[in-house]
């Protein structure tokens, strides 16, 4: 997945004001952007759908259909850790790796790659993206990486990414053309978090990704794309999308298909990049794992009762949500004037 893009302008931060009549949560969001923002605002319950959202759902569906049956719950690879880091995390100088051969860039990311608070034995995605997500709260400033790896001797390199300042005040949009993901929306922003599957409850949009986006087309939040397909019925990147919100959750068997499928209906899904599968994605549990026995968390929070093969989630979890019963929403749906 290309993560580079033309321009170098820098992205407006989010107003508060936002073209759509978006109802406005005053709760304190779990991903830790802005309450106001486009991930942390739930959606009405009636809101205009894309004159064409039948189409555009119709081709996901056949994204599905055609590309292992299936809508993916990507965790171990494919997706990102997410790390909290305290005030006295070591901070390294990261490297340039300019694995794409544009050398040009180095100046671009350099203040992101300046001072990493970069925590001891810190695992990056499996997959050929090897992304990583840093937040510490103490300086309320966010980090991702893309191609991030680190040598022999212990230093880090990456070969994109970006920083946001002043996190917990930032719609969750990075500064064009920052950010490892191609649409320049940061990790900490969608990924379904292993404690709000335990609790129950997500309280912002999530992810989704599929085999065919619409080339050269950008909707807000999403500021730059790497979209594949020509035609005007494929998805957007940054565009929106909700679960249909007459659909009755109770009937999905599994606690955290219910979880995120609530998340769907009350706050929606955005499309973040395109993928080799329908999938979405959850906070790599490698971490998680690590100070918990080596228990994968996502098998009991999918299969309580043991009734498939551990890790089955990743192909089953998702399963059974209605994927025809999606509704895209219009380009720039809740763009601030």
């Amino acid at each position: 997945m290309n993560r580079i893009v033309a321009g170098l302008a820098v992205l407006a931060l989010v107003l508060t004001n936002g073209a759509a009549a978006e109802a406005v949560t005053h709760h304190r969001p779990t991903n830790g952007f802005s309450p106001s923002g486009p991930w942390n605002t739930k959606l009405p319950r009636h809101v205009p759908l894309a004159p064409n959202s039948a189409a555009v759902v119709a081709n996901i569906v056949q994204d599905k259909a055609e590309n292992y049956q299936d809508w993916a719950f990507n965790t171990h690879t494919w997706s990102s850790p997410v790390y909290q880091v305290g005030p006295r995390t070591p901070r390294l100088h990261w490297t340039f790796s300019d694995c794409l051969g544009m050398p040009e860039l180095a100046p671009v990311i350099a203040d992101t790659l300046s001072s990493v608070p970069t925590p001891p034995g810190m695992l990056v995605s499996q997959g050929t993206d090897n992304t990583v997500a840093i937040y510490q709260p103490a300086t309320d400033t966010y980090w991702d990486f893309w191609r991030a790896s680190q040598d022999a001797l212990g230093n880090w390199s990456a070969c994109w990414g970006g920083k946001i300042e002043h996190y917990s005040r930032n719609p969750g949009i990075f500064t064009n053309p920052l950010g490892a993901a191609a649409t320049g929306l940061p990790f900490g922003a969608f990924l379904v978090r292993i404690e709000e599957l335990q609790r129950g409850h997500i309280d912002h949009a999530i992810n989704i990704q599929t085999v065919r986006v619409q080339a050269n087309c950008i909707s807000w939040p999403a500021n730059r794309n790497d979209g594949n397909t020509e035609g005007a019925d494929f998805p957007c990147e940054g565009q929106r999308f909700r679960l249909d919100p007459t659909f009755d959750i109770s009937t999905l068997p599994s606690p955290g298909a219910r979880t995120i499928a609530r998340a769907m209906q009350e706050y929606g899904l955005i499309m973040t990049d395109k993928s080799g599968s329908l999938a979405s994605q959850g906070e790599d549990p490698r971490p998680y794992m690590a100070t918990h026995g080596g228990v994968d968390p996502y098998d009991e929070l999918f299969d309580p009762n043991h009734e498939l093969p551990p890790d089955s989630y990743f192909w089953a979890g998702l399963l059974q949500i209605p994927v025809d019963r999606l509704q895209a929403l219009p380009l720039d749906y809740g763009r601030p004037q």
